[in-house]
């Protein structure tokens, strides 16, 4: 094991690939949240996807996305589209 720890990551990247290698088909499911990723775990899933959409939704739920400017720690106005 290295400084930073990659006998950790070497098992956990051999853990994906055997599900992918096991006989049938490999369901991976792509969590909204952290609650249905809860629920996805608690039903057994033993791997999730990531989305960044789902994030983006579940930080900004009116529907209002950050701007790409830096914001130095505040958020942008919406736009008066």
């Amino acid at each position: 094991m290295t400084a930073r720890g990659s006998a950790g990551r070497d098992e956990k990247v051999a853990a994906f690939r055997a599900l992918h290698q096991r006989p049938g088909i490999f369901v991976i499911p792509n969590p909204w949240d952290a609650g249905s990723a809860k629920i996805l775990t608690a039903l057994g899933f033993e791997a999730l996807a990531t989305t960044s959409a789902g994030y983006a939704f579940s930080a900004h739920p009116t529907g209002r996305s950050k701007s790409r400017a830096p914001s130095r720690g505040r958020e942008a106005p919406p736009s008066a589209g």
